[in-house]
C-alpha cells in the first residue's frame, strides 16, 4: 500500500484526537475534550474491603457524564454549506489523511497510530475502519505536556476525556440499512468487530484495564448523522473511571438474573411482541419503549460482547437489522434512527447477555427529560403487529 504521510509537526489540534507539543497552546485548553461527571446525579462506586469491614470509595463513578468537547465543532457537516457533503469520498480517492484501523476484517495501523495517510486503494476493499478525524475524546496527548494540560483542566468530577473513536464505512455509497446490501453491512460489522478487538488489545497493552466499548450507527442528521453515507462509530472509554447510570442499571439487571439462575433474554419470548427471527437472532418490540417503534435484538446465543459473535452471527445480525429497517419504513416511522449496541465493558467479569437497540427519532417533552421515563403512544404489541405485518409482504430474499 503507497502511504504518503502528513508530518506529525503538520497535525492540526485535535485531529483524530491528537494533542501534541506542535499543535497546543494555553489557549486551546478549553478546547480539550473532558469527560465531567454530575455532582447532582453521579455517584462513586463504593465496595466492602474484605479485610476491615469498612465501605471504601475505589476511585471509580457511576451515573450521569458528559464528554465536552468544544472541538466538535469544527467536524463537517455542520454548517449548512456543507450539509450533504460526503466527507469519506475524498478519503477514498486518497485526497484526504486517513487512518485507516482494519480494511474489511484486516488489522492495518495501530488504533494508536499518529501517522495519517493519503490512501487511494481503500476503494479496493467492501468495508474499512478508520479513526475518527473530529473525536469527541482525546487518543494521544504527549508525555511532555500532559502534567501541564491536565492541571488546566481536570478537576474532583472532570478529567481529560480519554479514549478512541472508531467510525466504520463502506466503500461503496449507501445512505440507510435498508438501501445497504446483507453481504456489505455484514463486512461493515465484521471490520467493526475486528477494530474493537484491535483497539483493546492495543488498549489492554498500553496498561488499560476498564473499558468501557460503546458501538452505535446515527442514521439521519436529526439522529445524530453528520454524514449522508452510512457509517457505524465506535467509543472507548479509557479513562477507567466508572461508567454511566444506564450501564449501571443494566449490570445491576443481569446481576439478579445471575442469582436466579436464569437469563431473561435467553428464555423470554417477549409476550407475543417478537415480530421476527432467523436461526441467529430475534427481534421484538420492547415493552418498556425509550420511543414509540422502539425494536431490540438480541442473539439466540448466551454472549457477553459485539466481539463474542460468531461469522454466522455477523450475518444474522446484518439481515436481521437489514429487515428492521424495512419494516420499519413500510409503517411510515421516521427514518432518521438509532442503532445502540448495549455490550458487556471489556475488563468487567458481570453477567451478560448482548443486546441491541433500534430506535426512531422523536422529539420529546419534559417529563422525558427529568428523568429516565417515556410516556408512549403506540402499545407495544401493536408496534409488534404492524411490523409483522409489514414483513409478511417481503418476497424471499428481500
Amino acid at each position: 500500500m503507497a502511504r504518503l504521510a502528513m508530518s506529525y509537526e503538520d497535525i492540526p489540534f485535535m485531529h483524530w484526537g491528537i494533542v501534541s507539543r506542535f499543535n497546543f497552546s494555553d489557549d486551546k485548553a478549553r478546547y480539550v475534550p473532558r469527560k465531567r461527571w454530575d455532582p447532582l446525579s453521579a455517584a462513586e462506586i463504593r465496595l466492602v474491603d474484605e479485610k476491615t469491614g469498612k465501605v471504601v470509595a475505589i476511585g471509580k463513578w457511576k451515573g450521569h457524564f458528559s464528554y465536552v468537547s468544544p472541538v466538535r465543532s469544527y467536524r463537517p457537516g455542520e454548517s449548512r454549506e456543507s450539509i450533504v457533503k460526503d466527507a469519506f469520498k475524498d478519503i477514498l480517492e486518497g485526497k484526504d489523511y486517513v487512518i485507516p484501523v482494519t480494511l474489511n476484517d484486516q488489522p492495518l495501523d495501530s488504533p494508536f497510530s499518529v501517522e495519517p495517510i493519503l490512501c487511494d486503494t481503500l476503494k479496493n476493499y467492501t468495508a474499512v475502519t478508520i479513526i475518527n478525524r473530529f473525536p469527541a475524546m482525546v487518543r494521544h496527548i504527549d508525555p511532555e505536556i500532559k502534567e501541564r494540560v491536565e492541571r488546566m483542566v481536570e478537576d474532583r468530577y472532570t478529567k481529560i476525556a480519554l479514549g478512541i473513536n472508531l467510525v466504520t464505512f463502506p466503500t461503496g455509497y449507501y445512505e440507510t440499512l435498508r438501501d445497504v446490501p446483507v453481504e456489505v453491512l455484514a463486512a461493515m460489522l465484521s471490520s467493526m468487530k475486528k477494530a474493537i478487538q484491535f483497539s483493546v488489545e492495543e488498549s489492554f497493552r498500553r496498561g488499560f484495564r476498564l473499558i468501557p466499548v460503546y458501538p452505535f450507527f446515527n442514521i439521519g442528521r436529526l439522529a445524530g448523522g453528520s454524514q449522508p453515507r452510512l457509517h457505524s462509530q465506535v467509543y472507548f472509554d479509557l479513562n477507567e473511571d466508572g461508567h454511566g447510570a444506564f450501564m449501571e442499571s443494566i449490570l445491576q439487571a443481569f446481576e439478579e438474573m445471575r442469582k436466579e439462575n436464569d437469563c431473561h433474554l435467553c428464555t423470554s419470548r417477549h409476550d407475543g411482541r417478537m415480530f421476527y427471527e432467523n436461526s441467529t437472532w430475534i427481534a421484538w418490540a420492547t415493552s418498556s419503549p425509550r420511543r414509540n417503534y422502539h425494536v431490540r435484538l438480541a442473539p439466540k446465543r448466551h454472549v457477553a460482547r459485539f466481539t463474542d459473535l460468531t461469522s454466522d452471527e455477523i450475518r444474522g445480525l446484518a439481515e436481521t437489522l437489514k429487515l428492521v429497517s424495512i419494516a420499519m419504513d413500510k409503517v411510515g416511522i421516521a427514518r432518521d434512527r438509532n442503532v445502540l449496541f448495549y455490550s458487556l465493558p471489556f475488563g468487567y467479569s458481570s453477567y451478560f447477555h448482548l443486546f441491541v437497540d433500534v430506535i426512531p427519532f422523536e422529539s420529546i417533552g419534559g417529563i422525558e427529560m427529568l428523568d429516565s421515563v417515556r410516556v408512549a403512544r403506540v402499545v407495544p404489541e401493536e408496534a409488534a403487529s404492524q411490523l409483522r405485518e409489514a414483513l409478511s409482504s417481503l418476497q424471499p430474499g428481500f
